[in-house]
């Protein structure tokens, strides 16, 4: 079975591709990572909306002061008490004027930091949004690579919170306006005392910084690990608080192994944490020593000077006060500086995702002529990406135009992956698919997607409408058409019985009142998706009713009867009888071929498929009969 078609240019396969981890870090990360080059990108939109520039600097400046008018009013309260006829009217004036100056400045700071906040907040909203369509569209093969997930997994680390990745950067770096006005003024004052105050200051800042993004770099390059634990537990946790799973974990009591898993992830969680944290407190003890050195030094220094009678006790006041700010504010300089440059480790990560492209370009090739499409398997092999085991092997079958073809098979035998691969998901290992006589390998996707209406045997639906979820869109919608294929899929009397009709939010993830329709019910709604997309040229259904009863089933495909012409068919059921109305049925075993022919054919020879067919119960073997 060969075929003969013109030399066009495959797709490439990024789900085989990225499997080498140099070559992945080489494709996701090859923009140099340097510090500003990641700020200037991040503060493009920052730049361009004058009311956070405005705030940025006026917080900077507020908030900046709040320390140098502590250290002014010390000055002169000190002044007052050692001026002779010092009087309490002078010192309640004086502190009643630092008390309004620091309402003033306070109320201004806080305002503006709290005030703004939201404005970050949207740009970081804005990123994920990118992030998400990312990951939305990405190749379905990157999803499935463990490896792939692990390195860019982390990229919600960057955008899911408020006080963490983008967002707390922007925070960080605001605040930070007004540690750098408080760090230079107190720096200038001190330096008027002594150079080497303002200098012992700039140099903890700088080995505090370097010693914070040790321990930075050193969780970064284990992030990897990280997510992949984290991943782990999340799946599991989520397994574990699913609801649909709670009947059975009570009455067969699976807490217990539920825990057992748990058990190893917690202790290699721990354990990565603890090298984490054992870091972090062997650089802390130096950090601390070194803040406390610079007090002592500076306060002898400033005493020194008090003694010569180069500084008046009011100014030994002043200075101390100064002294013990600065060195508070040069450690939150630190800090600050230490979070952005940890943070936009992983900011960068997230830019990384998000510019990299993770769609299989190329393919020049197009799908000639009109109407139902014939598809042709030739010499099919296929290991999923990562995996040595094949679970299609030699595969070789043909699908006329206008045909309805029935892949049957136990489970594991190959179908979903069939699907997968005839659909563009995957490209085959080994061996090619063509369509209407073209290399699907060399057709884009978005063309090879158009091809087909499919039902994939999980069906989830979205927080959407109903009729958005037929749709698949909440654009343009033809309610005649939702209407007539929730009809032909057998939910248009359970739509009609809600109050709000096709119009009805699912799930209550977003709207509280939103419907939970049962699993039979959410097939019907997947098969009426199918069946509203317009250009099909080929349906696909895996397993598409395995929630319905048999009855539900045949009314089903009665109505595919007349609702399938001009268009190809391939079925996965695992009910035989209900595969009758198709022209042919193949026999999928260990990933090869093993039987084809109609049902009567196969049920009156020996083999898989006559005995898969009397174990399904005395029902069909008296409806044989």
């Amino acid at each position: 079975m060969s075929q003969t078609t013109q030399v066009a240019p495959q797709r490439s396969n990024l789900a085989v591709e990225l499997l080498d981890q140099d070559r992945r870090k080489a494709y996701l990360h090859s923009r140099p990572r340097k510090l500003m080059n990641t700020l200037a990108r991040m503060y493009r939109p920052v730049l361009k909306n004058r009311r956070l520039v405005a705030a940025s600097a006026a917080y900077a400046l507020a908030a900046g002061l709040l320390p140098l008018l502590g250290v002014g009013v010390m000055h002169t309260l000190a002044g007052l008490l050692a001026a002779p006829g010092a009087t309490p009217r002078g010192m309640l004036l004086a502190a009643g004027i630092y008390a309004l100056g620091f309402f003033v400045l306070s109320a201004a700071s806080t305002l503006l930091k709290n005030r703004n906040y939201t404005g970050f907040a949207s740009l970081r909203i804005r990123l994920l949004n990118a992030a998400l369509d990312q990951e939305m569209t990405m190749d379905y093969g990157l999803f499935e690579s463990p490896g792939f997930m692990d390195d860019v997994g982390g990229w919600s680390r960057a955008l899911s919170s408020n006080n963490a990745g983008l967002e707390g950067t922007y925070h960080k770096i605001f605040e930070m306006g007004g540690t750098l006005v408080s760090a230079l003024g107190l720096g200038a004052l001190l330096a008027l005392a002594s150079p080497w105050i303002t200098l012992a200051g700039l140099a903890f800042v700088a080995v505090t910084y370097a010693a914070q993004a040790h321990v930075s770099r050193y969780k970064h390059a284990r992030r990897e690990e990280l997510s992949r634990l984290l991943r782990q537990m999340d799946n599991l946790s989520r397994e574990a608080a699913d609801f649909r799973a709670g009947k059975d974990l009570r009455l067969y009591d699976m807490a217990g192994r539920f825990r057992a898993t748990f058990a190893p992830l917690l202790q290699a969680n721990r354990k990565l944490y603890k090298a984490f944290t054992q870091r972090e407190v062997q650089l802390s003890v130096p950090e601390s020593l070194a803040l406390a050195a610079i007090d002592l030094a500076g306060a002898l220094l400033l005493a020194r000077g008090y003694l010569s009678g180069r500084i008046t006790l009011a100014q030994l006041v002043m200075l101390l006060t100064a002294l013990s700010l600065f060195a508070r504010t040069m450690q939150e300089l630190a800090g600050q500086l230490a979070a952005i440059k940890d943070q936009t480790r992983y900011v960068d990560d997230t830019m990384d995702f998000i510019d990299a492209d993770l769609q299989s370009r190329g393919g020049t090739g197009s799908v000639p002529g009109t109407g139902p499409v014939e598809v042709i398997f030739e010499d099919v092999s296929f290991h999923y990406p990562g995996h040595d085991k094949l679970v299609l092997e030699h595969l070789s079958l043909r699908i006329p135009a206008g045909q309805r073809c029935a892949l049957v098979g136990v489970n594991g035998a190959g179908k979903t992956t069939l699907v997968k691969l005839l659909c563009g998901l995957y490209l085959p290992t080994q061996g090619r698919i063509f369509i209407n006589g073209v290399d699907a390998a060399t057709i884009p996707q978005e063309q090879l997607f158009a091809l087909f209406g499919t039902v994939f045997q999980e069906v989830e639906p979205l927080a959407f409408t109903i009729a958005e979820n037929v749709a698949a869109t909440d654009r343009d919608i033809d309610r005649a058409r939702v209407e007539q294929s929730l009809k032909t899929a057998g939910l248009w009397d359970k739509v009609c019985s809600l109050p709000r009709g096709m119009d009805s939010p699912m799930l209550k993830v977003v709207e509280e009142d939103g419907v939970i329709l049962s699993g039979g019910e959410n097939q019907k709604l997947m098969i009426a998706r199918a069946l509203y997309r317009q250009g099909t040229r080929m349906m696909v259904m895996d397993e598409p009713t395995a929630a319905l009863d048999a009855l539900a089933e045949q009314k089903i495909y009665q109505e595919f009867d007349s609702l399938l012409s001009g268009r190809t068919a391939l079925f996965i059921s695992h009910r035989l009888a209900s595969t009758r109305f198709c022209d042919r049925i193949v026999l999928l075993d260990g990933g090869r071929i093993t039987q084809q022919g109609t049902h009567e054919e196969l049920v009156a020879r020996e083999g898989l498929y006559r005995r898969m067919f009397l174990t399904q119960g005395k029902y069909y073997q008296e409806e044989q009969a």
